[in-house]
């Protein structure tokens, strides 16, 4: 083996940056971002929704049609319509009138509930958001594991060419041969599934954004560690205020419980005021004018179920929330626990693990060509080395995913710009 072969190989070896495909174009997440907030057909059903909410407030305050009628009044048993004098052709015109304070609070529960589909939009657009962000970081991740199973690929093929080298002179044995055969099999089977794998990411991604199944997209952005400073008890504080489900219950809250003031006025008639104009032949026409109202006398039956009705309405409504309070809080927690985690485990394999595993390869490459280190040490070196890589990488994609799905949870998104490292 020559001295310049052996210095490209521990070249190779020491070389920690990512390669990158510059044939295809580059995938930022802010624009994945955007594209699905304008384009993904969930969030346009979800302001449809609003839409149709919003057209009951006036609907709910409206007073109901007037009635319009033709009559004949006191017609004989003949038919004859001169024969009676108070025989008489009518029109009449009448109109219903809620009592005084029931059209308010209708408006009202029907402004709350559009409220709550309004909030219900922004939840929307949050899960798909996060949903976006967690299969660009899941994708790129894919591209990344892929770059670095092809770079050890390439390491392992010059080992197979040290290895074939040294077992032709008499070196070397053929185990070592073919032992890292074995592995430059299993680096092409692992390049297969991780295709796979990028392939249904990138389907996922095309139906978030609205685009046909198999549309190109490109490589992902390379991004780096960027530590966000945040605590549990803030996130949740925030989250009582900003997010969208726990402002969706409020309103609904609110809604039942102008609800509920409008059972309590349904003990209260509803007013009819009716205007008739009678015309007789050859005589003095007459006009009517009447008041009618309701007189709720089943209350038992009527009246007080709906009361009570309205009042478990309001009380389911008020232990949702709290029931999804208090899930969200754990949420928060987990999630803020596992992205604490994350950060050490991230900061332990750049300033640790990896340097280090690098360093071992670079004295068992050297102590391998003196013989005074068997293959296997090497072999071993490098195939820790390369699993270090991927799960320093998964654990980066994991810290950026948690992100995703705390700021979804909080209902707003962390400013980068202020994070802290």
């Amino acid at each position: 083996m020559s001295k310049s072969s052996f210095t490209l190989i521990s070249f190779i070896l020491l070389l920690g940056i990512w390669t990158s495909a510059a044939a295809e174009p580059v995938l930022h997440i802010d624009r994945l971002v955007h594209e699905a907030l304008e384009k993904n057909p969930e969030i346009a059903g979800a302001h449809k929704r609003f839409e149709a909410a919003r057209e009951k407030v006036p609907q709910a305050g409206a007073l109901d049609d007037p009635m319009l009628g033709f009559g004949v009044v006191n017609l004989p048993s003949d038919f004859d319509i001169n024969a009676e004098d108070m025989t008489m052709k009518e029109v009449s015109v009448s109109q219903k009138f809620p009592f005084p304070g029931k059209r308010p609070l209708m408006r009202a529960v029907a402004t709350e509930e559009a409220e709550a589909v309004s909030a219900e939009v922004e939840q929307t657009a949050n899960e798909v958001v996060k949903n976006v962000k967690i299969a660009f970081y899941d994708l790129s991740h894919i591209y990344r594991a892929m770059e670095v199973t092809r770079r050890n690929k390439e390491i392992l093929e010059d080992f197979a060419s040290i290895t074939q080298s040294r077992y032709s002179l008499g070196q070397g044995i053929q185990e070592d041969v073919i032992r890292v055969q074995v592995e430059i099999s299993r680096m092409v089977d692992e390049l297969i599934m991780l295709e796979q794998k990028k392939s249904a990411l990138e389907a996922k991604l095309n139906f978030l954004l609205n685009r046909p199944s198999t549309s190109p997209l490109g490589q992902p952005e390379e991004f780096k560690f960027n530590r966000v400073d945040f605590t549990i008890e803030t996130l949740q504080r925030s989250a009582l205020e900003e997010n969208p489900a726990l402002k969706a219950l409020k309103n609904k809250i609110e809604s039942r419980q102008k609800n509920l003031s409008l059972t309590n006025k349904d003990y209260l008639p509803d007013f009819s005021l009716k205007f008739a104009y009678g015309q007789r032949e050859d005589r003095l026409n007459m006009y009517t004018g009447m008041v009618e109202m309701n007189v709720p006398i089943f209350v038992k039956s009527k009246q007080a179920r709906k009361k009570a009705e309205a009042l478990a309405e309001l009380q389911a409504e008020e232990a949702r929330y709290e029931a999804t309070q208090n899930e969200l809080f754990y949420m928060i927690a987990d999630m803020g626990s596992m992205a604490a985690r994350l950060e050490k485990q991230i900061e332990l394999y750049t300033t640790g693990i990896i340097p280090q595993s690098s360093l071992q390869i670079q004295t068992a490459m050297s102590a391998y060509m003196v013989n005074k280190a068997d293959f296997m040490t090497l072999l071993d070196s490098r195939m820790r080395l390369y699993r270090y890589e991927l799960e320093y990488h998964q654990a980066l994609t994991e810290y950026e995913k948690n992100l995703a799905s705390l700021e979804a949870a909080v209902g707003r998104p962390f400013r980068r710009e202020e994070a802290g490292r």
